[in-house]
């Protein structure tokens, strides 16, 4: 019997065969789609703030640990880093914060707060991989992290003297402890969500008051590359994924790097192992307070996107070229939302609104921040468009294996696609992005799988198929299938650094995507354009508008374009049909 059987029994003894059992049952698809991110039941509107960018990594993890254990039943701890501290004025703005003290003594706090823990677990700081393990007890038995050094002031300012020292277990590598935590720790804690990320960074601790908050099983993949990688490492977490439930997010990020460290497995490889177990990844780094964010409770009660509806489409024009911008390769990841991605990059740009933008958007926001999800539907312009990001509910590669390794595969792919039709419905949105290989087009293999599992998704429009894509040009881009449609994207973007407020590069970085547009766009009338979001945003693309306006071409969002497209059809413009 191979080491992840032997863990799979040892969970069973422990008391987790129900668990196991059902992970691996089919789903009732005739049941209401479960909401797949956990939240907080309510938060305060005087709030602790914390700033814990400056603090070290003791004393980060201390706060961490102490926000997820006090703001179980009403979140009333405030954390930010150096990149999110702006959400509080939102907040502020909306009324859902009246009041904030900031708080800079830590263990004033762990003692104003005491009554939410029980004691303390010290990690071992030569030991990266205890800090996961730190973290993963103290959501079960409701601890404070600490470093080695601040354990006797904790205990001189609390009082409490309760202490699980890691150091005590001598573990010799992250493989013997992982498995210490297999057997011990993983059967008490909540299955419905996993992080994913190397404890003792602060772009993975900053997140950890929610992880703590609910239990949720943090682990670390190390990649070749990584000082204590070990053969079969792996084989212990497929282990972790075969004892958790089908299409449940993984929070986190598989990162890579390598001369500034961290490595870990790398991105695709991490997001297509989980997702053979049926786990999409939730990509997320550097922002957290989810054990706040996810406790506030919005005042809109159905979003629907008024501004894009309210337009007036134009007539279709065959002597036209019809360019729809979108932003299809960040919007899966909720970090992007939260630190210096959408709102500075493209949302706040003073130009937005003077070009049509369509974008990619989660539906995972709705749930871990319904607020920022709130401002964004109430600052909607006429040419600001939303579709569901790549691919669906979370991060996944739907063509590239997703739920090959759990039983009944195509029932929980059916329940994977179901359960984002019907967040996509809740969030007025009917167009499906979809990741596709960047190399290649659709194979026969990939339109059984769209054929089965996307075309019959209740109430789809379109797909928009690929980011970074070669194969596809205007000419064989679009198909129609039934009443869905898809529209590929025929653009590549370029590996030039064009630093996105550098106004300096904004003529080169448009001529790139200008060269994109028109050559892979020669041979057709419609063009749907991706651009790289950490790159571009309303100003540049403003400028690209300016350009080729004057040449014939026509910039609209995804739901024009394919009414538009459609509209073609009836002049006698071929589509791919199946």
């Amino acid at each position: 019997m191979d080491m992840t059987s032997k863990i799979t029994c040892l969970i069973a003894t422990l008391g987790v065969v129900t668990m196991s059992l059902a992970a691996c049952s089919e789903p009732d698809n005739n049941a209401e789609p479960r909401q797949y991110v956990l939240k907080t039941p309510s938060a305060s509107s005087s709030v602790i703030s914390v700033d814990v960018s400056g603090l070290s990594q003791g004393e980060r993890l201390a706060v961490m640990s102490l926000q997820g254990l006090a703001n179980r039943n009403e979140a009333v701890i405030y954390t930010y880093g150096n990149q999110d501290k702006w959400m509080l004025d939102i907040y502020k703005k909306k009324g859902y914060i009246k009041s904030e003290r900031i708080c800079s003594d830590i263990y004033g706090l762990l003692d104003e707060f005491g009554d939410r823990f029980s004691g303390f677990v010290v990690y071992d700081p030569s030991k990266y991989y205890t800090i996961n393990l730190a973290i993963n007890i103290a959501g079960v038995d409701d601890r404070i992290i600490v470093s080695p050094e601040m354990l006797q002031n904790v205990i001189a300012k609390t009082g409490k003297t309760d202490v699980i020292d890691i150091r005590d277990h001598d573990f010799g590598s992250a493989v013997s402890a992982f498995k210490w935590y297999y057997a011990n720790i993983f059967p008490r804690q909540n299955h419905n969500m996993l992080a994913v990320g190397k404890g003792g960074l602060f772009s993975y601790d900053i997140f950890t008051d929610y992880v703590i908050e609910f239990s949720l099983p943090m682990f670390w993949v190390p990649g070749e590359k990584d000082v204590d990688y070990e053969p079969g490492f792996d084989e212990l977490v497929a282990g972790l994924f075969e004892n958790t439930p089908v299409n449940i997010p993984v929070l986190g990020f598989w990162y890579g790097v390598e001369n500034g460290v961290v490595i870990g497995c790398q991105e695709m490889p991490g997001v297509t192992f989980a997702g053979n177990y049926g786990k999409f990844t939730l990509v997320n780094t550097d922002v957290g307070n989810y054990s706040y964010h996810t406790g506030v409770k919005i005042m809109t009660e159905k979003f629907v996107q008024k501004a894009p509806a309210s337009k007036t489409y134009r007539k279709y024009d065959p002597d036209k070229k019809y360019v729809a911008m979108i932003m299809n390769e960040s919007g899966d990841a909720p970090c992007y939302f939260l630190y210096t991605g959408l709102y500075p990059r493209q949302w706040n740009d003073p130009e937005r609104g003077e070009v049509a933008i369509s974008y990619g958007i989660t539906p995972s926001i709705k749930m871990l921040v319904p607020a920022l999800f709130e401002n964004l539907y109430e600052t909607q312009t006429p040419n600001d468009y939303f579709f569901c990001s790549i691919s669906g509910a979370g991060y996944c590669y739907p063509f590239e294996g997703y739920c090959s390794k759990v039983p009944s595969p195509d029932s929980f792919r059916t329940e994977y696609f179901n359960m984002t039709m019907d967040h996509m419905k809740t969030m007025d949105i009917d167009m499906l992005g979809i990741y596709t290989h960047p190399q290649n087009g659709w194979s026969d293999e990939d339109r059984e799988i769209a054929r089965k599992f996307i075309f019959p998704m209740d109430g789809l429009r379109s797909v928009i198929s690929g980011m970074h894509r070669m194969t596809y040009t205007a000419g064989n881009a679009h198909e129609l299938h039934g009443d869905v449609s898809v529209h590929h994207t025929v653009t590549f973007w370029s590996y030039d650094d064009f630093v996105w407020n550098d106004t300096s590069l904004d003529e080169k970085s448009v001529d790139h995507l200008e060269k994109e547009i028109k050559t892979n766009g020669a041979d057709g009338q419609f063009i749907q354009a991706m651009f790289y979001s950490w790159h571009y945003g309303p100003r540049r693309l403003n400028i690209l508008q300016k350009r080729l306006e004057p040449e014939g071409y026509e910039f609209v969002t995804l739901d024009e374009f394919d009414y538009l497209w459609r509209e073609s059809l009836k002049y006698g413009k071929t589509a791919t049909e199946n």
